[in-house]
């Protein structure tokens, strides 16, 4: 497994789903957190690519169902990318209200479901590693 810094982190979501929960909305601090969001995005991204991805290549290299999911949660890592980018230039455009809790509601949902699939690669392969001696 390749190590790699958690972004977004725990603290950001949680910063990202009271900006949401707020009336009205602070367009500023959320374009803010938008904004870090989406460069933690690219960050771990530039990471993951340079490293390869979430697992190393003996990991690939003995469960191909394994690097099939690390390229998929690559991919769906760029698209989460683009998500925020977009929800952050609605932010400081002058979206509605409305639109804009949409938006980070759905990007808040696509991250947490992202960190909870790249946990549940690392421990099958964790599980892997452990059993394969068996």
């Amino acid at each position: 497994m390749n190590a790699t810094a958690d972004r977004p982190s725990v603290v950001e979501l949680d910063l990202l789903n009271g900006l949401l929960s707020a009336t009205p909305l602070d367009r500023p601090a959320l374009v803010a957190a938008f904004r870090r969001i989406e460069e933690g995005l690219r960050s771990r991204a530039h990471d993951l690519d340079r490293s390869g991805g979430l697992l190393d290549e003996a990991d690939k290299a003995g469960r191909m169902t394994l690097a099939r999911e690390d390229d998929r949660l690559r991919r769906e890592a760029a698209a989460l990318v683009r998500d925020a980018e977009t929800a952050r230039q609605a932010a400081a455009g002058g979206s509605d209200e409305d639109d804009l809790r949409r938006r980070g509601g759905a990007l808040l949902a696509g991250l947490r479901g992202h960190r909870d699939a790249e946990a549940s690669l690392v421990l099958e392969s964790a599980d892997t590693d452990v059993g394969s001696g068996d």
